[in-house]
């Protein structure tokens, strides 16, 4: 039945999908951009294509989430809006953790439709309790803080270490020949800050070509 009808959309700022499906009938077309009630909270996604049940069958681990609504030009200034406040959520947040003196780097934040939901991306070199960083931003803003913790996706980058170090560092011989190249990576401290901090700032302005700009 029409009614029953779901779309596979892709969302956030890393390309996540999933099954959505609408709140009231609506015939959606690949490139559309629709209102989603996703995991993370109320955005606006990309219209992939309609589910069918063989996507039903390779994304079981990907919760159904629902379609509210085609987007509109409001909606769309709402995104807008939203991508200003998370630049300001942004700023905040490598000021919060450079005075905490957390061993991490803020890549991006993405403040969702709502403007009540922001999602950090981060990656780290140690353990650090982040508690006071998220109450810190919370209050300020408002929202519930999220965190997207990228620091294993980011290990296993040719550019970014070696594949000998997990999530834990290296062992306790530290980077041996067999170990990081002369590149170091962010695990093991054989790199300096600021060199990590150029990398990702890097990476961040290709997420924000690659991802962002084609949506709007």
């Amino acid at each position: 039945m029409e009614s029953e009808r779901e779309y596979v959309i892709r969302y956030g700022l890393l390309g996540d999908f999933g099954r959505f499906r609408p709140a009231a009938p609506v015939d959606c077309r690949r490139g559309d951009l629709a209102v989603v009630r996703s995991p993370r909270g109320v955005e606006v996604g990309e219209v992939l294509c309609p589910a069918t049940p063989q996507h039903a069958s390779y994304l079981r681990d990907a919760t159904a989430g629902t379609l509210l609504r085609l987007a509109t030009e409001e909606d769309e200034r709402a995104v807008n809006r939203a991508r200003q406040l998370g630049q300001e959520v942004f700023d905040e947040a490598r000021r919060g953790a450079e005075a905490l003196a957390l061993p991490l780097e803020v890549i991006d934040v993405e403040v969702l439709l709502d403007s009540d939901h922001a999602v950090l991306h981060l990656i780290h070199w140690a353990d650090a309790d982040l508690r006071d960083l998220v109450s810190a931003l919370s209050k300020r803003f408002s929202m519930h803080v999220l965190l997207q913790d990228l620091t294993k996706a980011e290990a296993t980058h040719e550019e970014h270490g070696c594949g000998s170090c997990g999530s834990g560092g290296c062992g306790e011989g530290g980077c041996g020949s067999n170990g990081c190249g002369t590149g170091g990576c962010g695990s093991c401290g054989t790199t300096k800050t600021d060199d990590v901090r150029a990398y990702f700032a890097a990476l961040r302005e290709k997420m924000h070509t690659r991802t962002r700009t084609p949506l709007l």
